[in-house]
């Protein structure tokens, strides 16, 4: 199976089509006719070939299809300036006039710009979107918009597979949303990449609050000028002793797990790179003095903004979930 989106029954690249081809060319130029049995091998082994080349080369991660007719400008700051950053091998349309400075690979005008017909405008949009998936075959495309025009469904239509088609909904009416969610794999409201939860600087979270490290803690985040909250949700630190805790939901919220070494927690959890280093782990014995100097460092970092996971961030955790 292809690990990118290819098009489906094109005739000019089936070997029925190349042979029926070749025969069509030695009866139109009777010179040809005698040299038909060289001819058609050669033929069928260059599109064996083209085939294999095709396969083994390097395809584009993604294919974001933005309709910004349908995208407020606050809605363009938010996610799209951060989604056209998402890796260096990505390929983007844009459909209508961005109103912020950005720049796509590609770009068409919106039907009412145009002024055309429904069907007109809807069968360029589905050859656009076709050749950019020749020229390009991307692992995935990614339409954000509110509903996906007939020229989009179109072109999906044509493709090998549904599990590579991802749908980013803005402001769309949910039963609207079900109904014409069955040609994505997934789908995904807008807000839940340019949203975020509040993060209270200088605050700790302990979920047991029996433990002796917290008692051992405690005074010396005081001192420090670390409050202690009782909501998880909107602390800066962590510390985590129940192994049961999903300290990945709270990592990808930039939140800092502080956990024991003599403790199972984060076991069998693929931490990705980009969260890495909000994961402290205190060695027994040493518990103090790294407390101290996580406190201390982290201090200094303080003048960033509350801003916490990033698009780019949410995109990866969505594709790969």
């Amino acid at each position: 199976m292809n690990n990118f989106i290819t098009i489906e029954n094109e005739a000019e690249n089936s070997f029925s089509f190349a042979f029926g081809d070749e025969l069509r060319r030695g009866i139109l130029s009777p010179w040809l006719f005698p040299l038909l049995p060289i001819n058609i091998p050669r033929r069928l082994l260059m599109l064996r070939k083209e085939r294999r080349c095709v396969s083994d080369t390097q395809n584009i991660d993604c294919l974001f299809v933005f309709d910004l007719e349908k995208m407020r400008t606050k809605d363009q700051k938010a996610f799209v300036e951060d989604a056209l950053n998402y890796t260096d091998n990505i390929i983007t349309l844009g459909i209508g006039k961005p109103s912020i400075d950005v720049v796509f690979d590609h770009q068409i005008s919106s039907r009412s710009e145009r002024n055309v017909e429904p069907r007109e405008w809807n069968t360029s949009v589905e050859k656009i979107i076709l050749g950019i998936i020749r020229a390009y075959r991307p692992q995935k495309m990614v339409f954000v918009g509110k509903y996906p025009y007939a020229g989009i469904m179109g072109a999906m239509r044509r493709c090998n597979s549904r599990e590579n088609m991802h749908w980013i909904s803005v402001r769309g009416d949910k039963n609207t949303i079900n109904e014409r969610s069955d040609r994505f794999s997934k789908v995904k409201d807008l807000t839940y990449f340019v949203e975020h939860d509040e993060i209270v600087r200088n605050t700790i979270y302990f979920d047991d609050e029996s433990t002796e490290m917290k008692r051992l803690l405690a005074s010396t985040a005081q001192e420090n000028g670390i409050n202690m909250i009782k909501t998880i949700e909107h602390a800066e630190f962590l510390f985590v002793s129940n192994s049961e805790t999903d300290i990945m939901k709270h990592l990808l919220k930039n939140q800092t797990i502080i956990y024991s070494s003599t403790s199972r927690v984060g076991l069998g959890i693929e931490i990705p790179s980009y969260v890495v280093n909000n994961l402290i782990c205190i060695e027994k014995g040493h518990e103090l003095s790294t407390f101290k100097r996580m406190i201390l460092y982290r201090k200094g970092k303080n003048n960033r903004s509350n801003a916490v996971m990033s698009v780019q961030a949410k995109l990866d955790v969505w594709f790969n979930s």
